[in-house]
């Protein structure tokens, strides 16, 4: 346990020391700011809370289609802000002193791995909490929903960080790291919208293959459909998103835990 503290501590300090987190830290106070000075909206100078024209169910809705937004948007700085941390720690001169520590590889990585999701968690936590509150405040609409939601969104994070870890350990670079995911971002969400060529393609053996690269790669687009019902109390209506992306998750970490095992340092 105390070498795990170690690893998040050290974790933490890099993190510190990249700036990035002054950017989460700028985008939070930055939005608190526009929801908190932000003026009521009016219908012909009278005030939406006046004519109660905003309903419980229409302020939940404008919060989780905000929320979604902004989740998407700190994952994708998160991308940037996490994609260096694993190569650096696989710099020469660094990895020789850290493999030198009486400690398995599948647990040292695995350690790393944690530290690192979980400060990108707590700092996702820490932005999106007060913008909540701010904006409950504003719509005049506290729904506990939105801490599924919040849990919903580290989980799309964890499905994310796995593809960048991974990427960064095959290429050992930061710039790998984020155009690996943005590759598999980009196909899966093309695979998700595959029966626009089916027509051109028949019953071919194309079609076939298409359908098994679909069905084995994650769904990180399709996965979004959820977080509004989430949001808003109607629960899941895509679970198949969320089997699929996770058991890639899983089958991708393991994979980088057997290469880094066996590759020699």
């Amino acid at each position: 346990m105390n070498k795990f503290f170690a690893i998040l501590y050290d974790t933490f300090l890099e993190i510190r020391s990249g700036k990035i987190i002054w950017l989460y830290a700028a985008v939070m106070v930055v939005l608190v700011l526009v929801f908190s000075l932000f003026p009521s909206i009016k219908i012909d100078g009278t005030g939406l809370d006046d004519i109660n024209l905003l309903s419980p169910e229409m302020a939940s809705d404008m919060i989780a289609f905000f929320f979604n937004g902004f989740f998407g948007f700190v994952i994708f700085l998160m991308v940037f802000g996490s994609a260096w941390l694993l190569p650096s720690y696989l710099n020469k001169g660094r990895i020789e002193l850290v493999l030198s520590k009486p400690i398995d590889r599948f647990k040292l990585l695995s350690m790393k791995f944690l530290a690192v999701y979980l400060i990108k968690s707590l700092i996702l936590i820490a932005m999106s909490v007060p913008i909540w509150i701010v904006l409950s405040i504003r719509l005049d609409n506290f729904s506990g929903y939105f801490f599924i939601g919040l849990l919903y969104g580290c989980l799309q994070f964890l499905a994310v960080y796995v593809i960048v870890f991974a990427f960064g350990l095959f290429g050992r670079s930061g710039a790998l790291a984020v155009m690996g995911y943005f590759i598999v971002g980009i196909v899966t969400g093309l695979l998700s919208n595959r029966e626009v060529v089916y027509n051109f393609l028949g019953d071919s053996v194309w079609k076939t293959i298409i359908d098994i690269v679909y069905y084995i790669l994650p769904k990180l687009n399709e996965m979004d459909a959820n977080f509004k019902p989430l949001m808003t109390g109607e629960g899941f209506i895509d679970t198949f998103s969320i089997y699929t992306t996770f058991g890639f998750s899983a089958v991708l970490f393991l994979l980088t835990l057997l290469i880094f095992k066996k590759r020699d340092y």
